[in-house]
């Protein structure tokens, strides 16, 4: 009789978890435009987790693509958004790697697509469980992309980005960095954003000469989000800003 007390009790606390966990967004759809699809671009998405709870939960992940073409690769990038900044390793990019997430706390997930030059349309979902309850679903995050050639006859429906071939460099940077747009787009502004999705830096019209100073953010990685003169969002871009370049 006891080990099934303890079964149910288990399966009380798994079914509760389910409310305890915020995903935000739970579901994203884009449609990102570009002049060229070459084997640099990539588009990163951004799904933060909350634990609700009164409980620590011991959070796995697992990305399940569901469709997208041969070529696409997905990598989910993850860190607790309570350290800052976010520093890749290679603890950070391995599948599934288990985070500690107390009551409250959130942690902040970056999806990055490689399309590797092919367009085309693919989702992949985040799904994320209890070590503590292994094999169940608490929450997901389901993310659908689009990335067509900007001379396509057709638009499709709902696009939310009218994406371009725009790159950074040199990237890694160490203390200034320079975004490079077609001769056809005119830069309006620039946003350094960190994991917890705040705001930085913003930095208004060409980087011209001198590029855009971030000598003085600590090492880590960030999202570069860069605007054309009339408010549209071109692309964004992981940026890894190490001071000494090592």
């Amino acid at each position: 009789m006891l080990p099934l007390l303890t079964l149910l009790s288990c399966l009380t606390l798994a079914a509760q978890n389910g409310a305890a966990l915020r995903v935000e967004p739970a579901e994203i759809s884009k449609v990102i435009r570009v002049d060229n699809i070459d084997e640099d671009f990539e588009d990163v998405s951004t799904v933060v987790v909350t634990n609700n709870s009164g409980r620590t939960i011991q959070l796995l992940r697992e990305n399940v693509v569901r469709e997208s073409p041969r070529s696409w690769s997905y990598t989910a990038l993850d860190r607790a958004s309570r350290t800052t900044p976010y520093v890749v390793s290679a603890d950070d990019r391995q599948q599934g790697r288990q985070i500690s997430l107390r009551p409250g706390e959130s942690a902040t997930f970056f999806v990055v697509l490689r399309p590797e030059g092919i367009a085309g349309t693919g989702t992949t979902e985040l799904r994320f469980s209890d070590l503590t309850f292994p094999g169940t679903t608490l929450a997901s995050a389901s993310i659908s992309t689009t990335v067509a050639r900007q001379d396509s006859q057709t638009d499709p429906p709902g696009s939310t980005e009218a994406a371009t071939t725009v790159r950074l460099y040199p990237n890694p940077a160490t203390d200034r960095f320079f975004v490079e747009t077609p001769r056809s787009v005119r830069l309006g502004r620039v946003e350094v954003t960190n994991t917890l999705g705040r705001r930085i830096k913003s930095f208004s019209g060409e980087s011209g000469a001198d590029g855009f100073d971030i000598a003085t953010l600590p090492d880590g990685l960030y999202l570069i989000s860069i605007f054309d003169d009339s408010g549209r969002k071109l692309r964004t871009l992981r940026l890894l800003h190490r001071r000494f370049g090592a």
